[in-house]
């Protein structure tokens, strides 16, 4: 299937080979260490590449290989998906995790919603106040920028990435040495990489090793502690059913300085201070609590919706800073820092 937007059909390429380069550090955990000391850190980033982790015991991993601890080995899916979930290969046998209390993680497990996910289904978010996609990538990216990072340098891990709608993007402009592509649906992944493997300019960043694409769980991130630069995910957090458990995971992967960027849907009270100005969002507290807590109108797409104090304390409880955002409707797009 042929994306949306895209060039010529390329040929499919093997899998980025993704590497970690970590040093030991007490209790055995995986911990990145400068590449060459009196290195800068620009030139570190200019030449970095995705350090991954184990997700069992977090220790260093080198794609292709065993775990020497866990003695576990993670396939490569759909020709050059890393798949890095505890369910890869079959593993789970007969065991299924509890039923969610919503189905948004579920539903985008689906081959039909991978398929209509950027033929309407992204677009429709227009209703919320959602900018279109070209404007959010460059919101986006002026946060990036803002925290001094891009420029050709540093790597940028997509979580939850979709059909990699934004994946392609990041990919193509040539602000980071390496992206990766990661969601939790093997759908999704499969789409992604179609769609990627059908434009020339993502097609030659696969085969030049500065695109991949990697099965993750965002509760349990498969990379080394301190090793990715950028941490996007776009209209996302309302289906993870654990967000402080995703957002912790994110803090851990940021190097310091390092931002996360994301875009999520506000509970509908948060549009009556577009409508009535400064102070209508405070006094509709109340009505915007319970209807948070009745978990009204989400649907099976949502896990829940945001007011923008939840995000604040969730970004700070989890060790990040430096909140800022944009907000039209129910569409907010925040960033956040690791400090240094």
């Amino acid at each position: 299937r042929a994306p949306p937007a895209g060039g010529r059909r390329a040929s499919r390429h093997p899998p980025a080979r993704l590497i970690a380069t970590p040093r030991a550090v007490e209790g055995g955990a995986s911990s990145v260490g400068p590449a060459v000391d009196g290195v800068d850190d620009t030139h570190r980033r200019e030449r970095a590449r995705p350090q991954l982790a184990c997700p069992i015991c977090l220790r260093a991993f080198v794609a292709g290989t065993t775990c020497a601890r866990c003695a576990r080995t993670f396939p490569t899916i759909d020709g050059n998906v890393l798949d890095l979930c505890l369910d890869a290969g079959g593993a789970n046998g007969t065991y299924t995790d509890p039923p969610l209390r919503k189905s948004g993680t579920t539903l985008f497990q689906s081959e039909a919603i991978a398929n209509v996910y950027e033929n309407g289904w992204r677009q429709s978010f227009a209703w919320a106040g959602f900018p279109g996609e070209s404007t959010e990538w460059e919101y986006a990216m002026e946060y990036v920028k803002a925290a001094g990072l891009g420029g050709g340098a540093g790597v940028l891990l997509d979580v939850s990435c979709g059909s990699g709608l934004f994946t392609r993007r990041f990919a193509a402009c040539g602000e980071f040495s390496h992206v990766v592509a990661s969601d939790y649906s093997s759908s999704m992944m499969r789409q992604t990489a179609t769609y990627c493997d059908a434009d020339v300019t993502t097609s030659s960043a696969v085969k030049d090793g500065t695109l991949s694409f990697v099965r993750a769980d965002v509760g349990r991130l498969p990379f080394a502690t301190g090793s990715v630069d950028v941490v996007h995910a776009g209209a996302a957090m309302h289906c993870w059913p654990s967000p402080s458990a995703a957002v912790v995971e994110i803090a851990r992967v940021l190097r310091p300085g390092g931002v996360f960027v994301a875009s999520t849907f506000m509970e509908p009270t948060s549009m009556l201070e577009d409508v009535f100005g400064a102070g209508a969002e405070a006094a509709a507290a109340p009505l915007a609590e319970a209807f948070v807590n009745s978990g009204v109108g989400t649907g099976g797409a949502f896990n829940q919706f945001w007011r923008e104090k939840d995000l604040r304390d969730l970004t700070g409880m989890c060790g990040l800073e430096g909140f800022e955002r944009r907000r039209s409707r129910q569409f907010i797009l925040f960033r956040v820092n690791k400090p240094l």
